[in-house]
């Protein structure tokens, strides 16, 4: 697996709040949406990540670091094809914007995790 991007994101609440999020389906459901959406994509866990894999080349993982009293919510995003990985950046614009992309992404699920708390 090639590392292509990371960002990271803090949450405004402990890890020993956020992390059963990771480890159930909480997080999937708020990153992928509905179930049309996971219908493309393969969820796995191992424990504190959830990863996400699709097409050709795509692996994204999501998981959590302890930050004091928050948490530091890191999303990274892999090429893992096996064949043709230069052709990667080609078939995807040369990710003109997905850095934007994965910045918003983790942001975004950031605050739905902070949200989701304190109901």
């Amino acid at each position: 697996m090639r590392p292509l991007f990371e960002a990271s994101a803090t949450v405004r609440a402990p890890i020993e709040q956020v992390r059963p999020l990771i480890d159930g389906d909480w997080v999937a459901g708020a990153f992928l949406g509905g179930e049309q959406a996971r219908a493309y994509v393969e969820v796995d866990h191992r424990p504190g990540v959830i990863g996400f894999r699709g097409h050709w080349w795509y692996r994204g993982e999501i998981s959590a670091e302890p930050a004091g009293d928050r948490t530091t919510l890191i999303y990274r995003v892999f090429n893992i094809a096996r064949t043709s990985a230069w052709a990667v950046p080609l078939a995807n614009r040369l990710f003109i914007g997905y850095r934007r992309t994965v910045r918003d992404g983790v942001d975004g699920l950031a605050r739905r995790i902070e949200q989701h708390l304190a109901a």
